[in-house]
């Protein structure tokens, strides 16, 4: 009996000790090692991206594209398509309707409030609130360039303004040692310089002396649309001031010759024969290019008035485009590939650009650029052809340059020529409506 009794009370133990081994105390801490879990390895995110380099800044781009390629490997992958301009926007708006947009691509700043107003384009405030991305690290102005209608639809990413370049050595000749920095110096020192084959300034007929012109109007005190952003203003008195400056160069002060084609100043000036040619920032590189042109450059605020300063410039922007279906996956890493760009925007600076982002153009490499420095001081004072809630306002601007040819060529005078290009800037508005 007593044995049968130990064997019971065995059994018993071995139970008890089998089910503490199953459920046992759960707070008692466990003695057995957890097994590792791995972690599923992060998922590659691809996305696509349009833009309009197709020139030498293309390479600079791919550049800037390959090394944030490389930083995000495994994370991220761009993908880059560079388009002619002249074709880029309507494969755009067909990319969109067919649902094959890319997710990330450029626009120029003018094309902007147009593009959103169409629905091509997603506002991006959430976004750029949760990404962190704050228009206070960006150039005021082409910041705001981007908005529409109290929304936000593009990034900056550089400002391209109109530049004065000046051969050194006919300065020098001239008996000068600085450029110009108002109307009145400018004018005495290209007269100085004209003599012989040799001119003191060519303005074009054409391109892009509407650049020059919005810049002229803006430093006598006008404006290219009224506050509302819904009239055309540029045959204002300030605007016939500023067109009359312009024509004054070739009749009264015969500074530049007459009837100078579309890049006749640049051929001119490549060959050390022109003191002044006034044209984009993006022709730095090619005059660097030229073998035996010593050229400098300043900046343009006030060369044609001194009512106020201020420069004509474009402007490239990134912009989302609308698609399909979105991806939150997509929208995030096209953001953070925007936001990767504008902090090493000074690579980009480097092919004659001048870098929206804040932080890079305050860094030091950048101040190491001479030229791009000097350029910069410019940013305070850019104007753009654009008009408080009107996505047309190229088409009421562009009709500027068929009347001013006219008023250039002497065919026209200021006053009604103005008048007629302002008459058919606001029926062009009505019909882009």
């Amino acid at each position: 009996m007593k044995r049968r009794m130990m064997a019971l009370a065995l059994a018993l133990t071995l139970a008890l000790s089998l089910l503490a081994g199953c459920g046992g105390d759960k707070n008692k801490p466990s003695t057995t090692e957890p097994t590792a879990v791995t972690p599923a390895p992060a998922k590659l995110v691809e996305i696509e991206y349009w833009n309009v380099f197709t020139g030498p800044d293309g390479k600079g781009m791919q550049n800037l594209v390959e090394q944030f390629n490389k930083e995000y490997d495994g994370k991220i992958k761009v993908t880059v398509q560079s388009l002619p301009g002249g074709e880029y926007y309507d494969k755009i708006v067909t990319a969109v309707a067919s649902g094959n947009a890319p997710e990330v691509g450029i626009m120029h700043l003018d094309n902007i409030a147009k593009f959103a107003s169409k629905g091509i384009l997603q506002p991006l405030d959430d976004d750029l609130k949760t990404m962190n991305i704050q228009g206070s690290n960006y150039l005021p102005a082409a910041w705001k360039g981007g908005q529409y209608e109290g929304k936000q639809y593009s990034v900056p990413l550089d400002f391209h303004p109109l530049t004065l370049y000046y051969n050194i050595d006919l300065l020098e000749k001239a008996g000068f040692k600085a450029p110009p920095t108002n109307p009145d110096e400018f004018v005495k020192m290209a007269k100085a310089a004209t003599k012989g084959d040799t001119w003191g300034f060519m303005l074009p007929v054409g391109w892009p002396t509407q650049m020059m012109f919005a810049s002229a109007l803006a430093q006598n005190g006008g404006s290219i649309y009224s506050a509302d952003g819904k009239t055309p203003t540029y045959n204002s008195a300030e605007g016939v001031k500023a067109m009359q400056f312009l024509k004054d160069l070739v009749y009264t002060h015969k500074v530049s010759p007459e009837n100078v084609p579309v890049d006749g100043g640049v051929t001119a000036f490549r060959q050390g024969k022109l003191l002044f040619t006034i044209d984009g920032i993006w022709m730095m590189q090619g005059f660097k290019d030229q073998a035996g042109l010593k050229f400098g450059v300043a900046p343009v605020t006030s060369l044609f008035g001194t009512a106020k300063k201020a420069v004509w410039g474009g402007s490239h922007q990134f912009v989302l485009y609308k698609m399909k279906k979105n991806d939150t996956e997509k929208r995030k890493a096209a953001l953070t590939f925007v936001d990767w760009i504008g902090k090493h925007s000074v690579e980009w600076a480097k092919w004659g650009q001048i870098p929206a982002h804040n932080g890079a153009r305050s860094s030091a490499e950048f101040k190491a650029l001479t030229e791009q420095s000097i350029l910069a001081q410019q940013t305070d004072h850019a104007i753009f052809v654009e008009a408080k809630d009107n996505p047309w306002a190229a088409q009421g601007w562009d009709t500027v340059v068929e009347q001013m040819n006219l008023i250039l060529t002497n065919k026209l005078e200021v006053k009604a020529g103005l008048d007629k290009a302002v008459d058919t800037g606001k029926k062009a508005l009505e019909a882009a409506k």
